[in-house]
């Protein structure tokens, strides 16, 4: 859609997810970050990130989302599935705030400092529901553990055996366990209360542990920046909207959980998967990141007019439409041709950037705003000393463009341009993109 549609699709978040280079930090917890951007490291938890309705949510991803908005901080959010990778995530110096539970071997990593309790969590052990006389008592705890599991609590602790994976998380022994493959398991509570829905034969059979404190991992170097984040943290959890943002995700039975769940189990993103896959591979492009074009620009309705006649699936406007020979009565097969088509070109203005992710930014600027827009903002990025490889040292710049000194600049060719929406537009369509990558399977 062209930016006469684009004020009508708000964006939910302002500021998006990288999976690759970083250009703040060179070393191992180097100079203190002074700046207004840093880097969040956020392991994908059950009840901390998913997906719900096509936009990415979860308890720490709000709570970051809330700190940095209050703080003024502009936030790179960094996804990881893998606990073990988050560990060496915590030796590099690469972020300023790592968001995971340590098991004991972590929180003994030298070097590092810790915020203030966020929250808490405490071990359930898990088992079928029903009759368990029999069954070998082998208490199952998935790798990387948080908490201190006490057999003792459940009578006599010589009776069983704890076997810790390595490599194992808890969907996967939640699996095994419904498949009568293990017969008990060890899970935080809150992890819980996200996965039970979907194992009606699992029930909680007790507490196994204390409670343990939820805590982020914070650069030592940011001495005053962690000096911040504490005292805000301090002061929220004392807070109604803090209380709401607990029971919206650590209690049982919230929509959230149950329907973000459902999406990350499904596997699926619209009921167009087959041929947006099928048109994506033909253009090189992955299908998650035309997904998430697709749901900004219409929501995967085929029908609706949007101000200016963009239509359909793909929201074109009528005279790219015509380039492309589609319109308002072509099959939606037609215009998602048409609107990757298009993508893939804008992908290919672009490819003088090496990093792939990093494109996508541009190339979902340019679908919302045009290409041109674009390259205006690049230029002046590089004007004045910019990166016109990164996308956060660009934006600031297509924002300008509403600024007469800017838009009339020499090396400014295309005007005048409102480039806010745009730059809302593409957080909002990278944050759904990195979501999709961790939460559905395959490029």
């Amino acid at each position: 859609m062209t930016f006469s549609t684009a004020a009508l699709a708000a964006a939910l978040f302002y500021f998006g997810f990288r999976e690759g280079t970083h250009h703040e930090k060179d070393s191992n917890w180097a100079d203190e970050n002074t700046g207004d951007r840093i880097s969040i490291l956020l392991h994908c938890h059950s009840s901390d990130y998913f997906l719900y309705k096509g936009s990415p949510i979860g308890f720490q991803y709000e709570l970051l989302h809330l700190m940095c908005d209050s703080l003024g901080l502009k936030p790179r959010f960094i996804l990881s599935t893998d606990a073990a990778e988050v560990k060496e995530g915590m030796l590099t110096g690469m972020y300023d705030i790592i968001s995971v539970d340590l098991d004991s071997e972590m929180a003994d990593t030298t070097g590092v400092a810790f915020s203030v309790p966020h929250s808490s969590s405490f071990p359930v052990l898990i088992c079928r529901d029903g009759d368990m006389t029999g069954y070998p008592k082998l208490l199952y705890v998935p790798a990387h553990f948080p908490a201190q599991v006490l057999p003792s609590l459940l009578g006599d602790s010589a009776e069983w055996l704890i076997i810790r994976s390595s490599d194992m998380d808890v969907e996967e022994f939640f699996g095994l366990l419904q498949d009568k493959k293990i017969h008990y398991l060890v899970s935080d509570y809150n992890t819980v209360l996200a996965l039970l829905p979907f194992y009606p034969d699992l029930t909680i059979s007790a507490r196994i542990g204390p409670e343990y404190q939820r805590r982020w991992v914070l650069n030592p170097a940011n001495k005053t920046l962690n000096g911040r984040i504490n005292q805000w943290l301090m002061g929220f959890k004392k807070t109604s909207p803090y209380k709401e943002l607990c029971n919206k995700y650590l209690k049982p039975h919230t929509k959230y959980l149950t329907k973000g769940s459902q999406e990350k189990r499904s596997g699926k993103i619209s009921p167009y998967d087959a041929i947006i896959k099928k048109l994506s591979k033909a253009q090189g492009l992955d299908w998650r990141f035309v997904s998430s074009i697709i749901y900004q620009e219409s929501r995967f309705t085929t029908t609706s007019i949007g101000v200016g006649g963009s239509f359909g699936i793909m929201q074109m406007m009528p005279g790219t439409g015509e380039h492309f020979g589609v319109d308002a009565n072509s099959s939606v097969e037609a215009q998602l041709h048409a609107g990757i088509s298009l993508i893939a070109s804008m992908n290919r203005q672009f490819r003088d950037i090496e990093d792939e992710n990093e494109r996508m930014f541009f190339v979902a600027a340019a679908y919302n705003a045009g290409s041109g827009h674009i390259h205006d903002a690049r230029s002046l990025c590089r004007k004045y000393g910019g990166n016109a490889d990164v996308w956060m040292d660009v934006e600031p710049y297509l924002a300008l463009k509403s600024d007469k000194k800017f838009y009339t600049d020499p090396v400014v060719r295309n005007g005048y341009f409102p480039g806010k929406h745009t730059i809302r537009y593409t957080h909002s369509v990278m944050d759904r993109y990195h979501g999709y990558r961790v939460s559905v399977p395959g490029k």
